[in-house]
């Protein structure tokens, strides 16, 4: 990538980036609340954001959810889409990914969405058909 990405963990954001970032992989539905993204921030146990050096524009997020003994879930991650294929993708992992073994988690799970299982299986995460993961959808 041309421009550098610099990535950190923070426990509070500017909620219009989130909401973009959310909006533009397609997450971001007309009923969500923008009041309950410093709450998501604050609840994970690391959240991370990434910003172009030089525009300071949020293009990547990412978070760790975990019970801080053993295990944590990577989850929420997402790249603007004009940024993709650039590499963020992949140090926003790493990053999280280094995060949480610093944090002592021995068993990290990542949820991810439908069809991006080989970008992760790059990155050494597996799929195991052993294992299902539900989830509660309210009618």
């Amino acid at each position: 990538m041309k421009e550098s990405v610099n990535l950190f963990i923070t426990d509070s954001w500017d909620t219009d980036s989130i909401v973009t970032l959310y909006r533009d992989a397609g997450w971001w539905r007309d009923e969500y609340n923008p009041d309950d993204i410093p709450r998501i921030i604050r609840s994970s146990s690391r959240f991370c954001v990434g910003v172009l050096n030089t525009t300071c524009e949020t293009i990547a997020t990412g978070r760790l959810i975990s019970d801080q003994v053993s295990t944590g879930y990577i989850q929420d991650m997402c790249v603007l889409k004009k940024y993709r294929g650039l590499g963020v993708g992949r140090q926003l992992l790493q990053f999280l990914t280094h995060a949480a073994i610093d944090a002592g988690l021995v068993n990290i799970i990542l949820v991810a969405e439908p069809g991006t299982c080989p970008f992760y299986e790059r990155s050494d995460f597996i799929t195991s058909k052993n294992k299902v993961f539900l989830l509660y959808q309210e009618r």
